[in-house]
């Protein structure tokens, strides 16, 4: 049910009298309550290019052609342009601070110079300079030059470049400056896919609380978009007078959850005549976004042509047909990792184990002919399709003589070439891994090729038998680079829980105790490198495990829960995580802990309804109730991210949708806001943000089937 919306200026007409039609009212009665909203600066913050001490916002020390650069970031000009990388080449939009100026102080007996912006046009490098004249001086002068001189949009810029002296000048102190606001996001915001009948609706209605134009008691108008008719009236209640984490915005909501009609609808409230995107309230709500966030890894494939038939209009060749024959090994198949053509062991095997727990909880969302994909049509649900291309490749990496399983298949050098591509060393991690999801499938998979689930479980035993002889054998690189033997905790439980054999249950109980503080203080959830808790999840469900050690770790889960609900009620956002957890991949920490929670209430058999809810909450975060008012996954919502960081596919309409990006991040993309959820571009070259990942897009499968 994909959605176009067109905004009919006849609903503004028509909601001015909001009556048009048949309403259910539920605000009579209400006043309007007038709060005092807290105003605090909003303007932009002060970007840091150059300072004395070293600035925390920019990597001072990727620099090019630079001829002296003391301990005190003085940097002394050169008759070459000079450039300081504000983001790790990531490109930043620098647009908003097109009213501000450069802030720099000079000296030297040189005259002139250049100052301006490196950006990413077109998807080549463009400099942007303006020629400043400055007076000979032995002391320090602080000079500004307006951003507006600089003729360009600024909205791709990657580096501050600087240079082309005509003599010896030194330059220290350069900040970017701006008495403009932060951007300011419309208003209202809504699960831009929509919400299920029974469900519970609330939109967020969100501002800076000097621009934010209505109250607690304003009211809502629910618009059907067919019949441009009132459906539904309520008032809007206070979240927050001021979320100063997070957001810097008073926080209202509006709660629609009475109505469960089906149909196309919008928020409309007449004091800041605004709507909101449109939504569809509908039990197959999440039917397509399930389909798509699926079909993502057909297009991630790897070593097969993705053809018009399948790809929904898109295609491309084989990107590294090289994978056929690595000095004399078929590596072939498998889900390239993210956006480049990486293949990892680790990352695969995660995602596996996320997909495959959402078969093994949510079977009856998935079905043949689900996904259009090759395979489709041959009597086997499409996601075990899908997942077994990845397993395939997976046995492919398995060192024939040793058992091992080699990390990965990429370029020595660790760019995205396609010219040098190696076949990795076997480690103990990668092997752990890949043993892990290995005998785990092996259970799913008997049900409908018991020979292929065989060879999947010797592969894992054969697999176990290179960790015993090699148990701490690591090569610190991406992924797989850590010494964490919790991954061979997670392979024994997997093991355990496909054999009942005690070699595999007696290593648990040797071992269950190195990672109960992990699992019990744990921050967050799963992630790679960081997979214990489905060890401990694989031995609760095996037929024989003891029954103290199952209380002692049914005891750390619940007070790892006990964490999630914290944060969750603790973030007017109503999303599991802290204002300082916005990271690379936040949004796997979001879902990831809803799914980790839901999970985990089914293996000690507890309720539900809180994780459902949390899970929920955390979908309708992504899907559009968060501060930048953005749905994050491609192709879904009025209001949609356009595009991840690819190297393969094109940004714009060439993208396919399904996508999700590793999302917000504060941590590497603080110059975006000084406010952690607003640290975000919708840019292609910027995949600090917005790279996806085979792993990340698991967790959004698992959520939209918990869901369904």
């Amino acid at each position: 049910m994909k959605k176009h919306f067109a905004v009919i200026l006849s609903f503004v007409i028509l909601l001015s009298g909001c009556g048009a039609g048949s309403s259910s009212d539920n605000s009579e009665g209400n006043e309007t309550v007038a709060v005092e909203f807290p105003v605090y600066d909003h303007t932009l913050q002060e970007i840091v290019i150059l300072g004395g001490e070293t600035p925390t916002t920019v990597n001072a020390g990727s620099t090019e052609k630079i001829s002296e650069l003391d301990e005190n970031l003085k940097l002394k000009l050169n008759s070459e342009l000079s450039s300081i990388i504000l983001r790790s080449w990531n490109a930043t939009d620098l647009s908003v601070y097109k009213n501000g100026y450069i802030s720099l102080d000079v000296m030297g007996s040189g005259s002139c110079f250049e100052v301006g912006f490196g950006e990413i046009i077109d998807g080549s490098s463009v400099n942007t300079t303006v020629n400043v004249e400055v007076s000979p001086s032995d002391t320090w002068t602080s000079i500004e030059i307006a951003m507006s001189e600089i003729e360009s949009d600024l909205q791709h810029v990657r580096e501050f470049v600087v240079g082309n002296a005509d003599g010896d000048i030194w330059i220290s102190n350069v900040r970017l400056i701006s008495d403009d606001s932060e951007i300011i996001y419309p208003a209202i915001k809504v699960n831009q896919e929509g919400y299920k009948p029974d469900s519970q609706k609330i939109a967020l209605v969100t501002g800076f609380g000097d621009a934010i134009d209505c109250n607690v008691g304003t009211q809502f108008s629910l618009v059907n978009t067919i019949t441009e008719q009132t459906v539904f009236t309520g008032s809007l209640e206070l979240v927050t007078e001021y979320d100063e984490l997070f957001s810097g915005e008073a926080m209202l909501c509006a709660d629609f959850s009475q109505f469960t009609e089906a149909g196309s609808y919008c928020l409309y409230i007449d004091d800041i005549g605004e709507l909101s995107t449109e939504f569809v309230i509908a039990d197959d709500v999440y039917d397509d976004l399930l389909a798509d966030s699926m079909r993502y890894y057909y297009y991630q494939r790897a070593n097969t042509e993705i053809t018009q038939d399948f790809g929904e209009d898109l295609s491309r060749s084989d990107v590294t047909p090289e994978d056929f024959d690595i000095d004399g090994e078929d590596v072939s198949g498998g889900w390239y990792d993210a956006g480049d053509v990486g293949k990892y062991v680790s990352p695969g095997a995660t995602a596996v184990n996320t997909l495959l727990w959402a078969y093994k909880l949510y079977s009856d969302k998935f079905y043949d002919g689900q996904n259009n994909i090759p395979e489709s049509g041959n009597e086997i649900p499409d996601i075990l399709d899908e997942v077994r291309y990845e397993l395939d490749f997976l046995l492919k990496m398995q060192d024939e003589e040793s058992g091992g399983f080699h990390m990965k298949v990429k370029s020595r050098s660790e760019n995205d070439s396609a010219n040098d591509r190696t076949v990795w060393e076997c480690t103990t991690n990668s092997t752990a891994d890949c043993t892990a999801v290995l005998a785990f499938a092996s259970t799913i998979y008997c049900e409908f090729d018991s020979s292929y689930a065989d060879n999947l479980l010797k592969a894992a035993q054969r697999g176990w038998e290179y960790i015993e002889k090699n148990p701490s054998y690591y090569v610190q690189t991406t992924y797989s680079g850590e010494d964490d033997s919790s991954a061979a905790f997670w392979a024994a439980g997997c093991l355990y829980y496909a054999t009942g054999n005690d070699v595999y249950g007696e290593y648990i109980e040797e071992h269950y105790s190195d990672y109960l503080s992990r699992l019990s203080g744990a921050e967050y959830c799963h992630n790679v490198g960081n997979m214990a808790i489905y060890g401990y999840y694989t031995y609760l469900r095996s037929d024989g495990c003891d029954e103290q050690i199952s209380q002692e770790i049914t005891k750390c889960y619940k007070t790892w829960r006990k964490g999630v609900r914290s944060r969750y009620e603790a973030n007017p956002w109503s999303v599991a995580i802290n204002e300082w957890g916005f990271w690379w991949g936040s949004f796997n920490t979001i879902l990831g802990s809803a799914q980790d929670m839901i999970i985990g209430n089914y293996v000690i058999d507890d309720d539900e309804t809180d994780s459902k809810t949390i899970s929920a909450d955390a979908l309708n975060f992504i899907m559009g109730e968060n501060p930048l008012r953005k749905s994050f996954v491609t192709g879904h919502g009025d209001d949609g991210i356009l595009q991840t960081f690819s190297n393969f596919w094109e940004s714009g309409e060439g993208f396919p949708d399904g996508y999700m990006p590793g999302g917000i991040n504060s941590s590497e993309g603080e110059i975006l806001s000084k406010y952690p959820m607003k640290c975000y571009t919708d840019e292609p070259f910027d995949w600090v943000t917005n790279e996806n990942s085979i792993y990340w897009n698991a967790v959004l499968v698992f959520n939209t089937a918990a869901q369904r």
